[in-house]
């Protein structure tokens, strides 16, 4: 009995030993690398130009690489593989930059970009996905922990406790086929959200609703896409809420535009989805069992995840975002790491979790969904499959630049009518009146009519959150 500290201070001085171990080994790999690095590094400018030459490709790169094309990269002549894929991937690692492959003969470098994963990992990605959750009853178990986990990463397990102050209204706009009045919604205590709600003037409700989130965009709500987009859908019959992403615009907040780069922004958003559905769920000229969403870019994550997250959504149209090797490189996409979640997911994983709610999906050749077509949809299709629901998923490929584009538009709005019984007729983009900014403010300009409790700074709104997290 006596012998068992001695035992104990043994084992201790074992695990001293077994870390000095460790560390020591990792300081002498390190210094070995350095030392390789003096005795065999290669700038990497001339490891790139060189194989250009020897293997017949074309490898480009912007400004922001530039400063890293000096770095010297150790390298062993055995490991200068003729693919270039192999190859390039090989020189990038050491300085973190990635790059993609363009077509057989190009190859694009670009700087750190920590929401990327390379193309060829993410398709065996969705191949491990099948694999593992090949049927119903897996998947559904699946999909049950992502929801979970997505929240948790969010902040939002549980939903912080509703605001009981009515919605904030202007006066009504009455325009060819539609209305429009802009809202202010209290989310937090002292927290607005700003929107624009766009209503039918003809027709006899209970209309459906659809929620239109907006990207990254300059103007965000207030661009002419936005205000198109939603007065249309409004003359077809629907009555369309689009809102305000977090602290996109000072016309309407304290909050300057760098706000929108912390973290906060993901569960702020992602709470401000939910609150609207509240919100349109309870006009008395809504239809509650008829609420579709749409957008693009950013607005293009919301769609998808908020219709991941709330089973009230029942029809859905992501406009280029669902990428299975791009997370979205905003802090309000990524910067809550939910992506990390459950083994690890994906946006395309995240936006099968609509299964068996119908879905168009909207790619374009230039942005990351460009692979929608031969990677994303036949996976998302196959989820649908275990519902017996896959010609409820579809998608629309568009050789266009990165946006929501009128011929993207004039896919959503048949796919629309088709589910939530809108009339195609009235989908006549002409009609829309585009209203200057100030129109669509429900403060007024310089925020003459900002409540007194309103929050003025990203400070303050963190210490709400963080008393909020506290009284959970």
């Amino acid at each position: 009995m006596k012998l068992r500290p001695l035992f104990a201070l043994m084992a201790v001085f074992s695990l001293l030993i077994l870390f000095e171990g460790i560390v020591s080994a990792q300081d002498y790999s390190f210094q070995q690398y350095k030392n390789n690095k003096e005795k065999y590094g290669i700038p990497l400018k001339t490891l790139l130009q060189d194989t250009q030459k020897e293997l017949g490709i074309t490898i480009t790169w912007n400004k922001k690489v530039e400063p890293y094309l000096e770095e010297k990269i150790p390298v062993a002549p055995w490991k200068l593989w003729a693919d270039p894929s192999l190859r390039l991937a090989y020189f990038l690692a050491p300085v973190d930059l990635s790059f993609e492959k363009i077509d057989e003969k190009t190859y694009r470098i670009f700087e750190p970009w920590y929401y990327v994963r390379p193309e060829s990992e993410a398709k065996a990605h969705l191949d491990r996905l099948q694999k593992l959750f090949p049927d119903r009853e897996s998947w559904e178990n699946r999909k049950i922990a992502l929801k979970k986990s997505i929240l948790e990463k969010l902040q939002l397990d549980p939903l912080p406790k509703k605001c009981d102050q009515a919605p904030i209204y202007t006066e009504k706009r009455i325009h060819d086929g539609y209305s429009v009045r802009n809202v202010a919604l209290e989310i937090l205590p002292g927290w607005y959200l700003c929107g624009s709600l766009y209503e039918p003037t003809e027709g006899k409700g209970p209309f459906p609703a659809i929620l239109n989130p907006h990207g990254h965009g300059k103007k965000g709500r207030f661009g002419e896409t936005q205000q198109i987009r939603s007065a249309t859908l409004a003359r077809m019959g629907a009555v369309c809420f689009t809102y305000s992403m977090f602290a996109w615009q000072d016309l309407e907040s304290p909050l300057k535009r760098e706000a929108h780069r912390d973290p906060i922004s993901g569960s702020i958003q992602t709470l401000d989805s939910m609150r609207v559905l509240d919100f349109v769920s309870s006009l008395p000229n809504v239809d509650s069992n008829k609420i579709g969403i749409t957008g693009a870019s950013g607005g293009g994550t919301q769609t998808f995840l908020a219709t991941a997250l709330d089973p009230r959504i029942k029809v859905s149209v992501p406009v280029v975002m669902v990428s299975a090797h791009f997370y979205g490189g905003c802090p309000c996409e990524s910067g809550n790491p939910f992506h990390i979640t459950c083994g690890g997911t994906c946006n395309a994983e995240i936006a099968a979790m609509a299964a068996p709610r119908p879905m168009l999906i909207i790619a374009v050749t230039k942005d990351w969904t460009k692979n929608v077509p031969n990677v994303e949809f036949p996976y998302i299709q196959s989820i649908y499959n275990y519902y017996g629901a896959k010609n409820k998923v579809e998608f629309a490929y568009f050789d266009e630049e990165h946006g929501y584009s009128a011929a993207m538009r004039n896919a959503m709005y048949p796919f629309m009518a088709k589910h939530l019984g809108l009339d195609i007729k009235k989908a006549d983009e002409s009609k829309v009146v585009v209203e200057p900014d100030d129109a669509l403010l429900v403060f007024g300009n310089d925020l003459a009519k900002y409540p007194k409790n309103g929050i003025k700074s990203l400070d303050e709104l963190k210490i709400l959150w963080n008393k909020i997290h506290q009284q959970k």
